[in-house]
């Protein structure tokens, strides 16, 4: 945020003419992302990925990324570009990638890697965030 030219929040987001998503791996995201919300909440990884299993917790550090999406489209019904995250060095020299030490690894749990599997398969195409949405929610239930 502190080298954005320009911000929206909500309602504003619908001005916006397209928009670049950044996706990054799922599984990365998934194991790091775990990892990463058990070190700021001082958790033992396999018990929380254990309460993940069960439905128990969900949080916004390994929820598919495809949610995101999701609470973007009440806002902007637009055009989107789904970019790797490697893609975010063209845009910002700012970005530092974190380094977990002890990561834990974890097997990959399908309802938060198989939507957003999916949405890797439109890597750097621009689509409708409508379309998106409607052919993913499935994929949840």
């Amino acid at each position: 945020m502190s080298v954005a030219d320009k911000s929206y929040r909500n309602e504003e987001i619908s001005r916006c003419g397209h928009i670049d998503v950044f996706l990054r791996d799922p599984g990365d995201r998934f194991v790091l992302g775990l990892n990463e919300y058990c070190r700021q909440n001082n958790l033992n990884v396999e018990d929380t990925w254990q309460l993940v299993e069960q439905g128990k917790l969900i949080d916004r550090h390994f929820a598919p990324q495809y949610i995101w999406l999701l609470h973007l489209y009440k806002f902007y019904k637009g055009m989107v570009t789904l970019r790797p995250f490697r893609h975010i060095k063209k845009i910002t020299k700012v970005h530092k990638n974190k380094n977990i030490r002890n990561k834990v690894n974890v097997a990959l749990l399908r309802p938060f890697v198989e939507v957003d599997y999916q949405l890797m398969e439109s890597i750097n195409q621009t689509v409708d965030l409508g379309s998106i949405v409607r052919r993913q929610k499935n994929v949840l239930s």
